[in-house]
């Protein structure tokens, strides 16, 4: 799926939505944007998610993310002067955007219009592998 050129502005509702289903049970980057071309919105494919996990086979419920989790979050990012830019917004960093996994949000501490210059990046990991942590 291919950001838009012009960037989206999205809603706070989908801002909401999109970081539910990023941090719902077995949705990572590529499944988001997966969902994200299906259902055109988050709100849609959250909507989707119970009926599709349970045509899938699956015998359990998805843990999908609550929207209090979800506000708890991003109200946690206030005090410490973070703000996030989600994939397919106009501050999304043009080159990044264009990866098939590219990471549906960023958390920016700093100026945000710095994304869209050229950078280096560092990238780690929340479950870092034996090899990665020697590294």
């Amino acid at each position: 799926m291919q950001p838009p050129s012009d960037g989206l502005d999205l809603s706070d509702a989908e801002k909401l939505a999109r970081l539910r289903l990023i941090r719902s049970e077995n949705i990572g980057p590529i499944t988001f944007h997966r969902l994200l071309e299906q259902f055109g919105t988050a709100r849609k494919a959250l909507q989707a998610l119970p009926d599709m996990a349970k045509n899938g086979g699956r015998k359990k419920a998805l843990k999908i993310c609550t929207p209090s989790a979800a506000e708890d979050e991003l109200a946690a990012l206030v005090p410490l002067n973070i703000s996030t830019v989600f994939w397919g917004e106009a501050g999304y960093p043009p080159l990044l955007a264009h990866i098939d996994d590219a990471p549906p949000l960023l958390f920016v501490r700093g100026h945000p219009h710095l994304l869209t210059k050229k950078s280096v990046a560092v990238v780690g990991s929340r479950n870092a592998s034996v090899n990665g942590r020697r590294l």
